[in-house]
């Protein structure tokens, strides 16, 4: 994967017109990541919530407790970006060029009512051909736990499902086995239409946001260390979607091989297939800092002043909109002009960083994976599971830091 990050790297900004010419092959793997993701979210929440249940409600106390703390991680996210944004102002004196055009059929803010209906799906079959995580997410629990309370006549069907899982995962690894190739063509691809030489304008903007990134990537790291595992270790295990999710900027393209890797880690899968989903979906940290930071930078290219009540208005939308725009078109484009419109500057204003946003999506995406690990492990400590006895062979990872 290493590898293929620098080569693509190098056709993209060397070999332009051959980096352009492989981005199909980058488009064929995500196919096949999507072809295995929905049936894999919902038969991981599935069977995962069904072995929660027959141990009588500790689920339910470790989801709301991760809950808690993907809030208390997204608001310290976004006041992590405001705060870069003040200590380096990198949008005073900025340009006011246009670096994008703004996306078709876009949003103009979320339907929160049509959000909270969307939640339950009138047809499953639906909610998965579409590729929609929220619904099929509650489908999961509801089946799961379904199954607890007829526990009875629930064995052949479990098994069933067991089987179907473990197939996916075995189609996941298939899959996986291609991520070098696509690395390598999403990379090239990507350098290919973009070029390095469309960073230069909003190069001060990039730094900062990768600095953020860095210093929440360190916090979240302690937060590993304090639930006694080894952050070393769970890097380690994680070092494989964390690549992928950077080059390919998709966090559904991630999530099967991230699944797999938190099983083999030793965390139980009451846990994982429970709390990993739901952390892809509302603990999405990269996205909360980068808009946050986005929103400050544009604030001061528009030359607006500065308040505690802008400072908060800021910190709470961007903290609610990206969970709301998770499963929305461009929707952290969305969440950026809705929080623009709320705080008096024209939705437009995003077309000025909109260009390079490519750049942003690779860190923040990269992030987004690694706090879902980092809730992973929290949850893990707060339901008082140990890793799984096949795993814990591996000393290193129970290692204290």
């Amino acid at each position: 994967m290493i590898a293929a990050l620098v080569l693509g790297a190098l056709f993209g900004v060397f070999v332009p017109s051959v980096g352009a010419k492989l981005s199909f092959l980058s488009t064929i793997f995500a196919h096949a990541i999507k072809m295995v993701v929905m049936p894999l979210i919902l038969l991981s929440v599935t069977v995962g919530t069904y072995r929660a249940g027959m141990q009588r409600g500790s689920l339910g106390k470790t989801a709301l407790l991760s809950i808690a703390f993907f809030i208390v991680a997204t608001v310290v996210a976004a006041a992590l970006g405001l705060g870069l944004n003040f200590l380096f102002h990198p949008g005073v004196g900025a340009s006011m060029t246009e670096t994008a055009a703004m996306p078709k059929n876009l949003a103009g803010s979320v339907d929160w009512i049509q959000f909270l209906v969307d939640l339950v799906p009138a047809n499953i079959v639906s909610a998965l051909a579409s590729g929609n995580s929220v619904p099929v997410l509650v489908f999961g629990v509801l089946l799961g736990s379904a199954l607890a309370a007829v526990h009875d006549k629930a064995g052949p069907f479990v098994a069933v499902l067991d089987s179907a899982l473990a197939a996916l995962f075995k189609m996941t690894e298939w899959v996986v086995a291609f991520s070098p190739v696509a690395i390598f063509a999403a990379l090239a691809g990507l350098l290919a239409s973009k070029g390095v030489s469309a960073l230069m304008p909003l190069l001060k903007l990039l730094g900062v946001a990768y600095l953020g990134m860095a210093i929440l990537a360190i916090l979240l790291t302690l937060i590993v260390k304090s639930t006694g595992l080894s952050a070393r270790a769970v890097i380690k295990h994680v070092s494989e979607p964390l690549i992928l999710a950077f080059t390919t900027r998709s966090s559904e393209i991630t999530y099967p091989l991230h699944l797999k890797k938190l099983t083999e880690m030793g965390v139980p899968s009451t846990v994982a297939s429970t709390i990993l989903p739901l952390s892809y979906i509302f603990n999405r940290d990269g996205a909360v800092l980068y808009t946050a930071l986005a929103v400050g930078y544009l604030a001061d290219v528009y030359h607006l002043t500065w308040s505690w009540p802008l400072v908060v208005t800021i910190i709470v939308m961007t903290t609610i909109m990206i969970d709301g725009a998770a499963n929305v078109p461009s929707g952290a484009v969305v969440a950026i002009t809705v929080i623009l419109a709320a705080i008096g500057l024209p939705a437009e204003a995003v077309l000025l960083i909109l260009g390079i946003d490519a750049f942003f999506d690779m860190g923040r995406t990269a992030l987004n994976v690694y706090a879902s690990t980092v809730a992973t492990a929290v949850a893990l400590r707060v339901s008082g599971e140990p890793l799984q006895p096949a795993v814990e062979q591996d000393r290193s990872l129970m290692a204290r830091a």
